[in-house]
């Protein structure tokens, strides 16, 4: 694997960490927005509902 931005888990044996390189606490987790090409869209704490609401709703559409 050579993209290391499209690693979604610690990839052993490298210097290369998916926590370290995004910033994610170890002990509190996060919470990741994935579009289906891989791209990471936004990167969380668990708790930053209003965060991913203003996230959404900045494309999304209420259904009809």
């Amino acid at each position: 694997m050579q993209d290391y931005q499209k690693a979604h888990a610690p990839v052993p044996g490298t210097d290369r960490d998916i926590f370290d390189l995004r910033g994610i606490d170890r002990g509190a987790g996060a919470l990741v927005v994935v579009r289906p090409d891989q791209y990471v869209s936004l990167l969380l704490p668990l708790d930053g509902f209003v965060e991913l609401d203003d996230f959404f709703s900045g494309f999304m559409v209420e259904p009809r």
